[in-house]
């Protein structure tokens, strides 16, 4: 049975959690901002042993792959990049963020009878990270489309349409408390989904993440 590890850093949640075979089997997390470098390999050392494995023992590591914060993504991918280079029989799944944040959704828009899931990450300034999927049939190959709040909020008229992500508010007046901020269990559940669909590992030698476009010289 794979065993996968999930990594979040994108944003301010600080996140690990255990799948195994599909199945969510540990996930721990930290709401605080700036804590990312200082607490991940403790959360990490903790669902492993909340799930009775070792880390030698994990054949996946998915990690949240952007758009988000450079620092926190770049301490989740170091990390994730590390247990690869460890170990030649651990695989490396980059995760969409966004793709994580509809994934979430799923369920809750499948409930209500939503057709639609659209995620809402921030940028800078009033741009956004606009994707979205059928909430039938997860797109995981979702692109993020940067737009402005205008936009966003146009692209939206008379749509049925979940929003979701650390924006979801700046689109609507009722965002899902819930579904307005990653965590790893999210992102091991879009990796299996990902995995279901044929996507393929990604190099630990070249992979780098989606870094916020506030971060891009200007």
């Amino acid at each position: 049975m794979p065993r996968l590890l999930a990594i979040e850093t994108s944003g301010s949640v600080c996140s690990a959690a255990v799948s195994i075979d599909g199945s969510l089997i540990s996930s721990s997390e930290i709401l605080r901002s700036n804590v990312h470098d200082e607490m991940l390999a403790g959360l990490v050392c903790d669902v492993c042993s909340y799930a009775d494995i070792a880390l030698a023992d994990i054949d996946i590591v998915a990690v949240s792959a952007g758009p988000g914060s450079f620092t926190g993504l770049r301490i989740g991918a170091s990390f994730a990049k590390g247990l690869c280079f460890a170990s030649t029989s651990v695989h490396l799944l980059a995760v969409p963020t966004h793709v994580a944040l509809m994934a979430a959704g799923l369920e809750v828009a499948q409930l209500a009878a939503v057709p639609e899931i659209v995620c809402a990450i921030g940028s800078h300034r009033d741009l956004l990270y606009i994707s979205q999927t059928s909430s039938s049939d997860l797109d995981v190959t979702a692109s993020a489309t940067l737009l402005t709040v205008a936009e966003g909020k146009e692209s939206l008229n008379g749509r049925n349409a979940l929003v979701v992500g650390p924006a979801a508010g700046a689109l609507t007046t009722s965002p899902v408390s819930g579904l307005s901020r990653l965590s790893a269990r999210f992102v091991a559940y879009a990796a299996w989904i990902m995995l279901s669909k044929g996507s393929s590992w990604s190099d630990p030698n070249t992979f780098v993440p989606d870094y916020h476009q506030e971060f891009q010289p200007r």
